[in-house]
């Protein structure tokens, strides 16, 4: 019979190769988490010089009448933007859920206000 774990001088030896292992394998973790950071990152960069050159392109073929110049985004038409503290307006009160146009928060079409940020809403039919 051998002798008991607490009296055997290779048990602290053991101990180490196995935390070492554990090290090994949480640092090739490590490792993979870092290459993949540079992978996603390259591949990143790599997206944008593809947009850039995609953009580039674009604009030539438009020059040259092979494409049809791009529409003006719809934020650059004629809209009047109202004041941010200006009150959202709403055709009706309801009982249906309405989204807050400021924050996005969706509440009841009953409330004065936004209960997270506090828009105030105004009901044309009051």
């Amino acid at each position: 019979m051998g002798l008991p774990w607490y009296l055997n001088p290779l048990w602290e030896w053991d101990l180490h190769d196995r935390l070492d292992m554990l090290e090994g394998s949480s640092s090739s973790s490590r490792a993979d988490d870092q290459r993949q950071d540079k992978e996603i990152e390259r591949l990143k960069t790599r997206v944008t010089e593809l947009e850039n050159q995609l953009l580039v392109l674009e604009k030539i073929l438009a020059d040259q009448g092979l494409l049809p110049p791009a529409p003006e985004p719809p934020e650059a038409k004629n809209t009047p933007k109202r004041p941010p503290d200006a009150p959202a307006v709403f055709p009706a009160w309801t009982e249906e859920v309405v989204a807050c146009p400021r924050c996005g928060r969706r509440q009841k079409g009953n409330r004065d206000s936004c209960y997270a940020c506090g828009l105030l809403f105004r009901y044309e039919n009051t």
